[in-house]
């Protein structure tokens, strides 16, 4: 187990991803994340353990070996961290949630900025991101949203959809720099079926202003309603986006198949 803190670091140095964890013995979309890892650790030109699974899964078991039941809900959060300094190997932090699908105020901070391949990933060099965390926090926000080029392309550990005033449901494509969101993902595929059709493109000060509805979605947070960007209202009082995101969630967390048991 690891402190999670910022450390002065690389972006190869590491990669990691941060999983859904109900607090016992199983996590949530354990094969989407591990298939990101993947993805992240190519671009970034790192080599993974040929039996990261199995590793990651041992590692467990000093986290949960006093633990038992079969919750299957969103109580935790554990953050994998695969070092590929060749010093620690699979590092797992346990983190609890203190939010979640709730209203939240945001502020906006520059995004910050790698070259084309490590932009997006999830690296070892993640202290703007922990810095942004804390200065959302140091101004009582909840959230900090990056902006790039006068566009929201990520937040500091969620990522906003809107809901515009056609009815679209508008999102960052990765390509701008933000990372892509696993849950995100897992709402966007719910959506059409509830009548939402959505759209990538620049989450614009245009488009946010006009905004209806605006949620920030993360395996942490679930999905929060923003109502405040720099101490202005965002939307109306309607909350069908937000509701529908929870549903979505709620559904999908039901469905066990999308649990993945860590300890035998």
């Amino acid at each position: 187990m690891g402190q999670d803190e910022p450390a002065q670091s690389r972006p190869r140095d590491s990669v990691f991803t941060t999983v859904t964890w109900d607090g016992l013995h199983h996590v949530a979309d354990f094969q989407i994340h591990l298939n990101r890892l993947s993805n992240h650790a190519g671009r970034l030109r790192m080599t993974l353990p040929e039996n990261l699974e199995s590793e990651i899964k041992k590692a467990f078991l000093n986290i949960v070996a006093l633990k038992n039941g079969e919750l299957k809900q969103p109580i935790g959060l554990v953050k994998i961290v695969i070092d590929c300094t060749g010093k620690s190997g699979v590092r797992l932090v346990e983190r609890s949630i203190t939010l979640r699908n709730e209203e939240i105020e945001a502020i906006t901070l520059p995004a910050p900025r790698w070259n084309r391949k490590v932009t997006g990933t999830k690296h070892g060099d993640w202290a703007p991101y922990h810095r942004a965390r804390l200065k959302a926090d140091s101004k009582g926000s909840d959230l900090a949203l990056l902006v790039h080029e006068f566009s929201i392309i990520d937040g500091d550990r969620a990522s906003p959809i809107i809901l515009d005033e056609d009815g679209v449901v508008w999102y960052s494509n990765s390509e701008q720099g933000g990372v892509k969101s696993i849950t995100r993902s897992i709402i966007l595929s719910g959506l059409e079926q509830h009548g939402f059709p959505f759209q990538s493109g620049n989450l614009t000060e245009r488009i946010v202003a006009r905004a209806h509805e605006m949620v920030a979605l993360g395996s942490g947070m679930g999905a929060c309603r923003i109502i405040t960007i720099d101490g202005e209202d965002i939307g109306g009082s309607a909350d069908l986006l937000t509701q529908t995101c929870r549903q979505i969630l709620s559904q999908h967390y039901a469905d066990s198949n999308n649990w993945t048991k860590m300890v035998n």
